[in-house]
Protein backbone atom coordinates (compact mmCIF):
# COMPACT_ATOMS: atom_id res chain seq x y z
CA UNK A 1 0.00 0.00 0.00
CA UNK A 2 3.08 2.48 0.60
CA UNK A 3 5.42 0.51 -0.78
CA UNK A 4 6.01 3.46 -3.83
CA UNK A 5 5.87 5.77 -1.42
CA UNK A 6 8.47 8.55 -1.61
CA UNK A 7 8.30 9.90 2.04
CA UNK A 8 10.61 9.29 4.80
CA UNK A 9 8.32 6.14 5.88
CA UNK A 10 9.49 4.31 9.82
CA UNK A 11 6.84 1.07 10.58
CA UNK A 12 6.75 -0.32 14.29
CA UNK A 13 5.13 -3.54 14.35
CA UNK A 14 3.90 -5.19 16.96
CA UNK A 15 2.79 -8.85 16.40
CA UNK A 16 0.15 -8.18 13.49
CA UNK A 17 -0.13 -5.00 14.31
CA UNK A 18 1.78 -1.94 12.52
CA UNK A 19 2.04 2.02 13.09
CA UNK A 20 3.38 3.78 10.50
CA UNK A 21 4.79 7.00 10.76
CA UNK A 22 5.11 8.92 7.82
CA UNK A 23 7.40 12.53 7.30
CA UNK A 24 5.55 14.59 4.44
CA UNK A 25 2.28 16.76 3.43
CA UNK A 26 -0.72 14.62 4.29
CA UNK A 27 -2.42 16.03 1.11
CA UNK A 28 0.24 13.94 -0.52
CA UNK A 29 0.96 11.01 1.47
CA UNK A 30 -2.82 10.23 1.05
CA UNK A 31 -2.79 10.03 -2.41
CA UNK A 32 -1.57 6.34 -1.41
CA UNK A 33 -4.15 5.63 1.11
CA UNK A 34 -7.27 5.64 -1.30
CA UNK A 35 -10.46 3.85 0.22
CA UNK A 36 -8.72 1.66 2.93
CA UNK A 37 -8.99 3.84 6.19
CA UNK A 38 -12.18 2.67 8.93
CA UNK A 39 -11.26 6.34 10.50
CA UNK A 40 -9.32 9.68 10.68
CA UNK A 41 -8.64 11.24 14.11
CA UNK A 42 -6.64 14.60 14.36
CA UNK A 43 -6.10 17.41 16.06
CA UNK A 44 -5.01 19.95 13.47
CA UNK A 45 -3.18 23.05 14.24
CA UNK A 46 -4.97 25.93 15.87
CA UNK A 47 -5.84 29.11 14.16
CA UNK A 48 -2.74 31.45 15.23
CA UNK A 49 -1.62 29.59 17.87
CA UNK A 50 2.08 28.62 18.52
CA UNK A 51 3.60 30.00 15.78
CA UNK A 52 6.95 28.75 17.15
CA UNK A 53 6.22 25.35 16.64
CA UNK A 54 4.36 25.40 13.37
CA UNK A 55 2.69 27.36 10.57
CA UNK A 56 0.12 28.86 11.92
CA UNK A 57 -2.97 30.08 10.07
CA UNK A 58 -5.04 33.24 10.47
CA UNK A 59 -8.74 32.51 11.41
CA UNK A 60 -9.93 34.46 8.86
CA UNK A 61 -7.87 31.81 6.61
CA UNK A 62 -8.68 28.57 8.31
CA UNK A 63 -12.10 27.62 6.83
CA UNK A 64 -10.15 27.46 3.08
CA UNK A 65 -6.84 26.15 4.59
CA UNK A 66 -8.46 23.36 5.48
CA UNK A 67 -10.59 22.76 2.83
CA UNK A 68 -7.23 21.67 0.76
CA UNK A 69 -7.55 18.47 2.79
CA UNK A 70 -11.19 17.45 1.96
CA UNK A 71 -10.42 15.39 -0.59
CA UNK A 72 -7.64 13.77 0.51
CA UNK A 73 -9.05 12.68 3.58
CA UNK A 74 -12.49 11.85 1.92
CA UNK A 75 -10.95 9.77 -0.61
CA UNK A 76 -8.75 7.69 2.05
CA UNK A 77 -11.82 6.59 3.99
CA UNK A 78 -13.76 3.40 3.82
CA UNK A 79 -17.63 4.09 2.59
CA UNK A 80 -18.46 3.55 5.91
CA UNK A 81 -15.60 5.21 7.62
CA UNK A 82 -15.89 7.86 10.08
CA UNK A 83 -13.63 11.59 10.48
CA UNK A 84 -13.15 12.65 13.92
CA UNK A 85 -12.00 16.65 14.44
CA UNK A 86 -10.85 17.64 17.32
CA UNK A 87 -10.38 21.17 17.17
CA UNK A 88 -10.84 24.64 19.49
CA UNK A 89 -11.77 28.09 18.22
CA UNK A 90 -10.05 31.46 19.40
CA UNK A 91 -11.00 34.52 20.65
CA UNK A 92 -9.82 37.39 18.54
CA UNK A 93 -10.63 41.09 19.93
CA UNK A 94 -12.44 40.11 22.54
CA UNK A 95 -15.10 38.09 20.33
CA UNK A 96 -15.20 34.41 19.77
CA UNK A 97 -14.30 33.82 16.01
CA UNK A 98 -16.15 30.73 14.37
CA UNK A 99 -14.13 29.37 12.17
CA UNK A 100 -14.84 26.14 13.41
CA UNK A 101 -18.60 26.25 12.86
CA UNK A 102 -17.12 27.49 9.05
CA UNK A 103 -15.01 24.95 8.54
CA UNK A 104 -17.74 22.20 9.59
CA UNK A 105 -20.04 23.79 7.50
CA UNK A 106 -18.07 23.56 4.02
CA UNK A 107 -17.42 20.25 4.75
CA UNK A 108 -21.56 18.92 5.40
CA UNK A 109 -21.95 21.35 2.09
CA UNK A 110 -19.55 19.27 0.52
CA UNK A 111 -20.37 15.35 1.16
CA UNK A 112 -19.86 15.00 4.82
CA UNK A 113 -22.76 14.23 7.49
CA UNK A 114 -22.09 15.72 10.23
CA UNK A 115 -22.84 12.34 12.67
CA UNK A 116 -22.59 14.48 16.28
CA UNK A 117 -20.41 16.87 18.38
CA UNK A 118 -18.55 15.75 21.23
CA UNK A 119 -17.21 17.43 23.96
CA UNK A 120 -13.59 16.92 25.46
CA UNK A 121 -14.80 18.25 28.96
CA UNK A 122 -10.93 19.36 30.36
CA UNK A 123 -10.86 18.35 33.93
CA UNK A 124 -8.23 20.37 35.23
CA UNK A 125 -7.76 23.15 32.78
CA UNK A 126 -5.35 26.04 32.32
CA UNK A 127 -6.45 28.63 35.01
CA UNK A 128 -6.44 32.55 33.95
CA UNK A 129 -8.00 35.80 34.04
CA UNK A 130 -10.23 37.84 31.24
CA UNK A 131 -12.27 40.73 31.89
CA UNK A 132 -15.38 39.33 29.79
CA UNK A 133 -14.99 35.84 29.79
CA UNK A 134 -13.96 32.89 31.63
CA UNK A 135 -11.20 30.02 31.46
CA UNK A 136 -11.86 27.33 28.46
CA UNK A 137 -12.59 24.14 30.37
CA UNK A 138 -13.47 22.13 26.60
CA UNK A 139 -12.91 21.45 23.05
CA UNK A 140 -14.80 20.42 20.23
CA UNK A 141 -14.79 16.73 18.54
CA UNK A 142 -16.87 16.47 15.55
CA UNK A 143 -18.06 13.11 14.55
CA UNK A 144 -17.96 13.08 10.70
CA UNK A 145 -18.73 10.67 7.80
CA UNK A 146 -19.21 9.79 4.36
CA UNK A 147 -22.72 7.89 5.29
CA UNK A 148 -25.31 8.43 7.76
CA UNK A 149 -24.72 5.38 9.11
CA UNK A 150 -21.19 4.82 9.51
CA UNK A 151 -19.31 2.05 11.67
CA UNK A 152 -20.13 2.22 15.16
CA UNK A 153 -19.65 -0.02 18.02
CA UNK A 154 -20.69 1.47 21.31
CA UNK A 155 -20.13 -2.38 23.41
CA UNK A 156 -16.43 -1.40 23.16
CA UNK A 157 -16.95 2.22 25.24
CA UNK A 158 -19.38 1.41 27.73
CA UNK A 159 -18.84 1.84 31.72
CA UNK A 160 -20.20 0.54 34.95
CA UNK A 161 -23.87 1.18 35.22
CA UNK A 162 -22.90 3.27 38.72
CA UNK A 163 -23.84 2.47 41.91
CA UNK A 164 -27.09 3.95 42.25
CA UNK A 165 -28.40 1.34 40.13
CA UNK A 166 -28.32 -1.53 43.12
CA UNK A 167 -31.00 0.75 44.92
CA UNK A 168 -33.12 2.22 42.29
CA UNK A 169 -33.52 -1.75 40.10
CA UNK A 170 -33.74 -3.07 43.88
CA UNK A 171 -37.44 -2.76 44.04
CA UNK A 172 -39.58 -1.29 41.28
CA UNK A 173 -42.57 0.29 40.46
CA UNK A 174 -45.64 -0.77 38.55
CA UNK A 175 -45.07 2.23 36.37
CA UNK A 176 -41.41 1.14 36.20
CA UNK A 177 -41.97 -1.79 34.77
CA UNK A 178 -43.17 -0.25 31.09
CA UNK A 179 -41.89 2.75 29.26
CA UNK A 180 -42.87 6.08 31.18
CA UNK A 181 -43.04 9.23 29.27
CA UNK A 182 -42.05 12.51 30.46
CA UNK A 183 -44.41 14.07 33.01
CA UNK A 184 -44.19 17.63 31.16
CA UNK A 185 -45.21 16.49 28.06
CA UNK A 186 -41.80 16.86 26.52
CA UNK A 187 -41.49 13.60 24.33
CA UNK A 188 -39.21 11.89 26.14
CA UNK A 189 -39.43 8.59 28.40
CA UNK A 190 -37.91 5.39 29.69
CA UNK A 191 -38.48 1.75 30.40
CA UNK A 192 -36.40 1.78 33.87
CA UNK A 193 -36.77 -2.32 33.68
CA UNK A 194 -34.44 -2.63 30.93
CA UNK A 195 -31.57 -1.74 32.66
CA UNK A 196 -32.26 -4.62 35.14
CA UNK A 197 -29.18 -6.86 35.24
CA UNK A 198 -27.09 -4.21 32.92
CA UNK A 199 -23.77 -3.70 34.57
CA UNK A 200 -22.86 -1.75 32.03
CA UNK A 201 -23.88 1.43 30.14
CA UNK A 202 -23.11 3.82 27.38
CA UNK A 203 -21.50 6.79 27.88
CA UNK A 204 -22.70 10.22 26.76
CA UNK A 205 -20.61 12.52 24.64
CA UNK A 206 -19.20 14.59 27.11
CA UNK A 207 -15.52 12.71 27.64
CA UNK A 208 -13.74 13.81 30.54
CA UNK A 209 -10.33 13.58 30.73
CA UNK A 210 -7.79 15.58 32.08
CA UNK A 211 -4.93 17.65 30.26
CA UNK A 212 -1.48 16.15 29.28
CA UNK A 213 1.08 17.16 32.53
CA UNK A 214 4.16 16.80 30.20
CA UNK A 215 4.44 18.06 26.25
CA UNK A 216 6.21 14.79 25.05
CA UNK A 217 8.47 17.19 22.90
CA UNK A 218 5.51 18.71 20.95
CA UNK A 219 3.30 21.77 21.63
CA UNK A 220 0.20 20.24 21.56
CA UNK A 221 -0.73 17.03 22.96
CA UNK A 222 -3.67 15.29 23.36
CA UNK A 223 -4.69 12.55 25.67
CA UNK A 224 -4.28 9.31 24.36
CA UNK A 225 -7.59 8.02 26.02
CA UNK A 226 -9.27 10.99 23.56
CA UNK A 227 -8.37 9.00 20.31
CA UNK A 228 -8.53 5.68 22.11
CA UNK A 229 -12.29 6.76 22.83
CA UNK A 230 -13.02 7.17 19.20
CA UNK A 231 -10.85 4.48 17.62
CA UNK A 232 -12.54 2.25 20.14
CA UNK A 233 -16.24 3.69 18.72
CA UNK A 234 -15.70 3.75 15.14
CA UNK A 235 -12.96 1.46 13.89
CA UNK A 236 -13.25 -2.07 14.08
CA UNK A 237 -10.56 -4.54 15.40
CA UNK A 238 -7.58 -5.09 13.12
CA UNK A 239 -9.00 -2.04 11.35
CA UNK A 240 -6.73 0.75 9.71
CA UNK A 241 -6.79 4.47 11.65
CA UNK A 242 -4.93 7.57 10.38
CA UNK A 243 -4.18 10.56 12.19
CA UNK A 244 -3.28 13.16 8.88
CA UNK A 245 -1.39 15.97 11.81
CA UNK A 246 0.13 12.78 13.58
CA UNK A 247 2.42 15.31 15.70
CA UNK A 248 4.11 13.14 18.84
CA UNK A 249 2.32 9.64 17.69
CA UNK A 250 -0.43 9.92 20.10
CA UNK A 251 -2.94 8.17 18.12
CA UNK A 252 -0.53 5.55 17.24
CA UNK A 253 0.11 4.66 20.94
CA UNK A 254 -3.85 4.86 21.44
CA UNK A 255 -4.21 2.31 18.22
CA UNK A 256 -1.75 0.08 18.85
CA UNK A 257 -3.50 -0.11 22.55
CA UNK A 258 -6.88 -0.56 20.77
CA UNK A 259 -5.55 -3.44 18.60
CA UNK A 260 -5.85 -1.33 15.42
CA UNK A 261 -3.16 -0.68 13.27
CA UNK A 262 -2.41 2.77 12.43
CA UNK A 263 -0.40 5.49 9.50
CA UNK A 264 0.73 8.56 11.56
CA UNK A 265 1.77 11.70 8.98
CA UNK A 266 3.48 15.20 9.66
CA UNK A 267 5.37 16.98 7.73
CA UNK A 268 7.38 18.12 10.77
CA UNK A 269 11.00 15.94 10.71
CA UNK A 270 11.39 16.67 14.26
CA UNK A 271 8.20 15.52 15.16
CA UNK A 272 8.15 12.72 13.43
CA UNK A 273 11.55 11.54 14.76
CA UNK A 274 9.73 11.90 18.33
CA UNK A 275 6.69 9.89 17.43
CA UNK A 276 8.79 7.03 16.58
CA UNK A 277 10.96 7.29 19.26
CA UNK A 278 7.88 7.90 21.80
CA UNK A 279 5.81 5.10 20.42
CA UNK A 280 8.56 2.79 20.46
CA UNK A 281 9.67 3.88 24.29
CA UNK A 282 6.38 3.25 25.48
CA UNK A 283 5.28 0.33 24.34
CA UNK A 284 8.66 -1.12 25.96
CA UNK A 285 7.93 0.77 28.83
CA UNK A 286 4.85 -1.72 29.13
CA UNK A 287 2.14 1.37 28.76
CA UNK A 288 -1.50 0.40 27.89
CA UNK A 289 -3.45 -2.92 27.31
CA UNK A 290 -1.66 -4.15 24.46
CA UNK A 291 1.71 -4.23 25.90
CA UNK A 292 1.46 -8.07 27.00
CA UNK A 293 2.02 -8.49 22.88
CA UNK A 294 5.43 -9.64 22.84
CA UNK A 295 8.07 -7.89 20.29
CA UNK A 296 8.79 -4.54 18.55
CA UNK A 297 10.31 -4.47 15.11
CA UNK A 298 10.71 -1.38 12.92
Amino acid sequence: MLESCEFTTTTIKINQLSCTVICGDSREVLKDLVNCANLIVTSPPYADARKKHYDSISPDEFTDWFFTFHNPFFKSLLEDGSFVLNIKDKVVNGVRHRFVWETIQALSENGWYAIDDYIWHKTNPMPGYWPSRLSDGWEYCFHLSKTKTPFFNREEVKKPIGEWSKSRLKNLSEVDLSRHNSSNESGFGRDISKWVGKSEVSPTNVIDLPLVGKNKNHPAVFPVDLPLFFIKLLCPPGGLVIDPFGGSGTTGIAALMAGRNSVIIDNNPEYCEEAVSRIRREISNGKGSVWFLPGIEG
